[in-house]
């Protein structure tokens, strides 16, 4: 058995313990296609779900506002003991003495309150522009939820890929391996029987033992792009996962222009630089409605009990009652230049906001036209490898059928398998480079987060 053999039997033993340990405790899907990679990203992102709780709580924070605008009802009740009634002193009226002061106590031991008041805002114009706010906070949330979205859907799609593509890589090493352990054994036998030199032999195995440490650091590699690409998924690690979609090889015999039209006016980074505009105009309104005047009005019912014990506290008589009903009008006036100098701040960053949109907008516009560049030319590369890899494998071919004619010697057959081997991996690495420069673009027209919800 060969080395190769070994180490396979060996990945197929701890596939079957891995799966026997974890066939009663995995309830998610093990095969995923990309779309279907996204949609649990999306289902199970602990950074989507802190998203969607800010939008949550942006609609409770509106409803807390609003109920400052809705009437504000109180009750009340005291009980007051008088140990020592306060002295007063009056003039001496009694006694016909009126230049004369004498002391004297008011009150009862007892004093008990019970009453309810209500107040209500009639106006407020800094009420009113709060509201358009904190709604326009709500909106803000929801949009941050949706740019939370696209990279989530991101960065699950560019990983999808990537750990596809060193899979497709270990398939081809799988491939020529066992091409090279073929050559190997009809050379041993060669060798055992005077046909071929011990060289050509010892050559076949070095490149076999090359191709097999290849395979394990592939190995190594695909298990850790699918650790990053559950973490980035939410997925537990110890999920077994399974990849369905691979890369395309189909060409776009007629691609339609539109797909390299710019879209990235519409990007969420925009609306949000929008939004935070929105909020800064919307911070200065409400700084200037504090000059206004502020209306509410108020009413109160109360009950009072007074006596010197508790059972005259029981007697009606001893209750009165009185209420009140009114208006209160705050007026400002003159706050020290306050306001203005809170006003110029907020126009100070709305004008940095302002900058930030035209750098945002230079970056969506480099973004796209570079996406669309390394499209072209990966594409172009792509037609060109696709060639070299027919003709390289052809070439392997053939050589391999002359040395086993005995018309090629070894060194010839190693030449042609390394110059194939390279040309397949360059073919794969620009297959991935082209996929994910599409992914690039779709990203920069913000279409990402729609292809594959």
């Amino acid at each position: 058995m060969s080395y190769y053999d070994g180490f396979l039997n060996v990945l197929r033993l701890k596939g079957m313990l891995l799966g026997t340990l974890l066939l009663g405790t995995l309830s998610a899907q093990s095969t995923l296609s990309v779309k279907e990679s996204v949609q649990f990203a999306l289902k199970n992102s602990p950074m989507l779900q802190k998203a969607k709780l800010d939008t949550r709580k942006s609609q409770e924070q509106i409803r807390e506002y609003k109920s400052t605008g809705l009437p504000q009802v109180n009750a009340s009740l005291g009980f007051t003991y008088n140990a020592k009634l306060p002295t007063q002193l009056i003039p001496n009226f009694f006694q016909g003495k009126p230049d004369e002061l004498v002391p004297v106590q008011f009150g009862t031991d007892l004093n008990t309150t019970a009453g309810a008041e209500v107040n209500q805002l009639l106006y407020s114009q800094q009420y009113w522009v709060g509201i358009k706010a904190i709604k326009a906070v709500g909106n803000l949330n929801q949009t941050v939820e949706l740019k939370t979205e696209e990279e989530v859907a991101y960065n699950v799609v560019k990983l999808y890929y990537q750990v596809q593509t060193i899979y497709k890589q270990r398939d081809l090493i799988v491939a020529n391996l066992e091409q090279i352990n073929g050559l190997l054994k009809a050379t041993d036998l060669q060798y055992k029987n005077g046909l071929a030199k011990k060289l050509d032999v010892d050559q076949l195995r070095v490149n076999q033992i090359t191709l097999q440490t290849q395979l394990q650091n592939l190995e190594l590699n695909y298990e850790q792009g699918l650790q990053a690409l559950k973490f980035a998924m939410s997925m537990p690690q110890e999920t077994q996962l399974t990849l369905s979609d691979t890369l395309s090889e189909i060409v776009m015999p007629n691609v339609d222009p539109t797909y390299f039209e710019p879209a990235y006016q519409n990007k969420l980074d925009l609306t949000l630089l929008d939004q935070q505009t929105t909020l800064q105009q919307l911070n200065a309104d409400q700084l200037r409605a504090t000059s206004w005047p502020t209306l509410r009005a108020f009413g109160n019912y109360n009950f009072q009990g007074q006596g010197n014990g508790f059972g005259e506290l029981g007697k009606n008589q001893n209750w009165f009652s009185f209420s009140a009903v009114g208006l209160n009008v705050s007026i400002p006036i003159f706050d020290g230049f306050y306001r203005k100098s809170k006003v110029e701040q907020v126009k100070i960053d709305m004008l940095k906001i302002a900058e930030d949109r035209k750098q945002t907008m230079q970056s969506l516009q480099l973004q796209h036209s570079q996406a669309k560049q390394q499209v072209i030319s990966y594409w172009n590369t792509l037609n060109a490898l696709r060639e070299n890899r027919k003709v390289a494998e052809e070439v392997y071919s053939v050589t391999q059928k002359r040395y086993k004619e005995g018309i090629a010697n070894v060194t010839e057959v190693l030449v042609a398998e390394k110059t194939m081997r390279e040309v397949q991996s360059n073919f794969l690495g620009n297959l991935l480079q082209y996929q994910l420069a599409k992914v690039d673009l779709d990203y920069a027209n913000g279409k990402i987060r729609e292809m594959y919800k």
